[in-house]
């Protein structure tokens, strides 16, 4: 554990919350949940350390093994990312452990302040007035999420010029900051929470429905197979993705202004896609320059 980085106390922290308000809320699947999270503490514990002689390419390695030590040391860096979906899709399970008798209670006041800031529901009223390739063009900056992440961190990894040594300056603050935006905005879902308005057949029924070509019904393919009721507020889309972008800020400022474009986008989409409240989002980067601000202040610490 001396070895660990603040990314690791992170991913092991939230992995210890959630198996703690599994057993305090007494929800079905506590013994589940234990037994997973103490798993995945174990294995942290047991990976090799950072910057030990196993990352160095040895003289009698092959190209293979050299390459696949290459793939290694980035896995071992990078491997809380693998992590995120597992984290988001156990929320179905936790979202209303806190108060089980209110189900998503929070959600009337997000349906309350669009209506009070706009005279309606903004995912309805942007939605409504778009057409054909407007939705394809929303769904696409939607979809965008999973490329800005990957490519990101690919991005923090190798820096701006390649061939330097890796990882890149700036990485590991870049890395840990979208990790915990990604992770805060997990951790508010059982305390506040609320569903899109996709769901609401009172917000969005009658409406148009969406129309496109390719990313579209690619985006409703991956919703129908992996929506999470009640991971709402904040959007973790908009708090991971921001929070990535401004730790790419500092040291890859030409590539950072162009995920700022996307994840502007990416957080008009989350409202006209009808997946969040126009509040989601305003949540989601506050979550993001907080975890940004965070993940700077504990690497100037280090």
């Amino acid at each position: 554990m001396r070895r660990w980085y603040a990314v690791d106390w992170l991913v092991a922290g939230y992995a210890t919350f959630v198996a703690g308000l599994a057993v305090v809320c007494a929800i079905p699947q506590a013994p589940l949940l234990v037994a997973a999270h103490a798993t995945l503490v174990a294995g942290m514990w047991w990976l090799p350390p950072r910057g030990a002689s196993w990352e160095s390419p040895r003289p009698g390695d092959s190209r293979g093994r050299a390459r696949l030590r290459v793939i290694a040391r980035f896995l071992r860096y990078t491997y809380p990312a693998l992590l995120l979906t597992p984290f988001f899709e156990e929320v179905t399970l936790t979202v209303n452990a806190v108060a089980p008798e209110q189900p998503y209670w929070f959600e009337p006041y997000l349906i309350a302040a669009d209506r009070a800031l706009f005279g309606g529901t903004p995912a309805a009223m942007l939605s409504q007035g778009g057409n054909v390739v407007l939705d394809e063009i929303m769904h696409g900056f939607y979809l965008s999420y999973y490329f800005l992440i990957t490519a990101g961190i690919v991005r923090a990894w190798r820096g701006p010029v390649r061939g330097r040594p890796t990882p890149g300056a700036g990485f590991h603050t870049a890395f840990a900051g979208m990790m915990l935006g990604f992770i805060l905005s997990f951790v508010c879902y059982p305390f506040l929470p609320a569903r899109g308005p996709w769901e609401h057949a009172a917000l969005v029924g009658g409406l148009r429905p969406f129309e496109g070509w390719v990313f579209t019904p690619a985006i409703e393919m991956i919703i129908a197979g992996a929506a999470v009721s009640g991971g709402c507020l904040p959007s973790a889309h908009v708090s991971g993705t921001w929070a990535l972008t401004f730790g790419l800020f500092p040291h890859h400022r030409r590539a950072a202004r162009w995920w700022a474009v996307m994840a502007l986008g990416l957080s008009v989409a989350c409202v006209y896609t009808r997946y969040h409240h126009v509040l989601d989002v305003v949540a989601g980067v506050t979550v993001a320059a907080i975890a940004a601000f965070a993940a700077s202040r504990l690497r100037r610490a280090s």
